[in-house]
C-alpha cells in the first residue's frame, strides 16, 4: 500500500495487483494471525480462572504442575476455598499459601495435578514497541489481547516500596479477568503476571523474576520479609544554614515513634530530622524505603540525625514486619 501526501490530506493507494505485491502482504498477514492463534493455543492451558470474588472473576497462572498457582492479591479476598476453572472444563479449589501485597501477588495451592506451566522468560532485555499479548480467563475459555509494552525500565519501586527488578507496561486496556492473567512476548516467553492492582489506571506486569523471587518465599515462608523501623517521617525543607552546613536542602522530620520498635530502641525521638541513612541523603520518605529491603533485616543502619540544631549519629537495627 502506497501513501503520498497531497497539501493538508493523505492519499491512500491501493497495491496493483498485477505486481504481486498485494499477495505479499497479505501473506505476511496471514503468517502474523497464524503466529498469534499458536501462541494462544499453546499457553492458554497455563492461565485458569479466580472466582476470588463474589461478583467478578480474575485470572491466575499456573506456577507449577502439581496445582500452585500465581494470581494477583488484589482479586483474591478469601484465604480458603477459592473457586479455580481450569482450561479443560475441570473445577478446583484453592486455598492461598501466601501474599505478597507489595507486588500485587497471591500463591494459591490446588488438588488439580498435571498443570501446564508456561515458559517464563529468562530476563532479557525488552524494549518499548515490542509486540505482547495479554492471556486471560474471566470465564470458561481464554481471552487474548494483542498489544505493545509501552514502557520499559530497568529496577523500579512501586508505591507501595515493593523492588521489581524491571518495569513493565503496556497499552492492553484493563479488560474483565485482567488482573492474574499472563502476559507474553512474540516469542512465547512469559514475561510476567499482568496486575491493575501495582499502579493505578496502569497495565502493568509484575515481571517474570519477581514473579519467582515471590512465589518461592511465599511457598518457603508463607509471606515476604519487609524492613520495619516504626517511625513516621515527612519532608521538610532545610534553612538557608542548615544547608550550607549539611549540604542538602531537605530532610525527613520525625513524626512519630511506635514503643518499642527499632527506631525508639535505637533513641530516634519526636521531632529528630534524619539527613542520611548510611551513604544515601534522605530527602523524601521513599528515599528510606530501600533500608526496608529484606536482607536488611537484623543490620545495624547509621543514621545521621539532626537535633536541638546538633547533628549526631544514631544506630538502629533493621526490624522485621510480616506483610499482611
Amino acid at each position: 500500500m502506497r501513501r503520498s501526501r497531497h497539501g493538508d490530506y493523505l492519499e491512500v493507494v491501493a497495491p496493483d495487483a498485477s505486481s504481486g505485491r498485494e499477495d505479499v502482504v497479505s501473506t505476511s498477514l496471514v503468517g502474523l494471525s497464524a503466529d498469534l492463534s499458536s501462541l494462544v493455543e499453546a499457553n492458554a492451558p497455563s492461565v485458569v480462572r479466580i472466582e476470588g470474588r463474589r461478583r467478578s472473576a480474575s485470572s491466575g497462572v499456573v506456577w507449577s504442575a502439581d496445582g500452585l498457582i500465581v494470581a494477583s492479591h488484589h482479586a483474591v479476598d478469601a484465604d480458603e476455598q477459592v473457586p479455580v476453572g481450569l482450561h479443560d472444563g475441570r473445577g478446583a479449589t484453592a486455598k492461598v499459601v501466601g501474599r505478597d501485597p507489595g507486588s500485587d501477588l497471591a500463591l494459591l495451592r490446588t488438588d488439580a495435578s498435571g498443570l501446564q506451566p508456561p515458559r517464563w522468560s529468562d530476563g532479557g532485555s525488552r524494549k518499548p514497541g515490542e509486540l505482547v499479548l495479554a492471556l486471560s480467563r474471566p470465564g470458561r475459555s481464554a481471552r487474548a489481547r494483542l498489544g505493545i509494552l509501552s514502557a520499559v525500565a530497568s529496577e523500579w519501586r512501586s508505591p507501595s516500596g515493593s523492588r521489581f527488578e524491571s518495569y513493565l507496561e503496556t497499552d492492553v486496556a484493563l479488560h474483565p479477568g485482567f488482573s492474574g492473567g499472563l502476559l507474553l512476548a512474540a516469542d512465547g516467553a512469559a514475561l510476567g503476571v499482568n496486575s491493575a492492582g501495582v499502579l493505578r489506571g496502569a497495565s502493568v506486569a509484575v515481571p517474570a523474576a519477581v514473579v519467582k523471587r515471590v512465589a518461592e518465599a511465599l511457598l518457603a515462608h508463607g509471606s515476604i520479609r519487609r524492613g520495619y523501623l516504626g517511625i513516621g517521617t515527612q519532608s521538610v525543607a532545610l534553612t538557608p544554614d542548615l544547608r550550607s552546613s549539611t549540604g542538602q536542602g531537605a530532610a525527613l522530620i520525625v513524626l512519630s515513634v511506635q514503643p518499642d520498635s527499632p527506631a525508639a530502641r535505637g533513641g530516634l525521638r519526636l521531632g529528630d530530622v534524619l539527613l542520611r541513612a548510611g551513604e544515601d541523603t534522605l530527602t523524601h520518605p521513599g528515599t528510606l524505603v530501600p533500608w526496608l529491603d529484606a536482607e536488611k533485616v537484623g543490620r545495624e543502619l547509621r543514621l545521621r540525625v539532626l537535633r536541638a540544631g546538633e547533628e549526631r549519629e544514631l544506630v538502629v537495627v533493621v526490624g522485621e514486619r510480616t506483610a499482611a
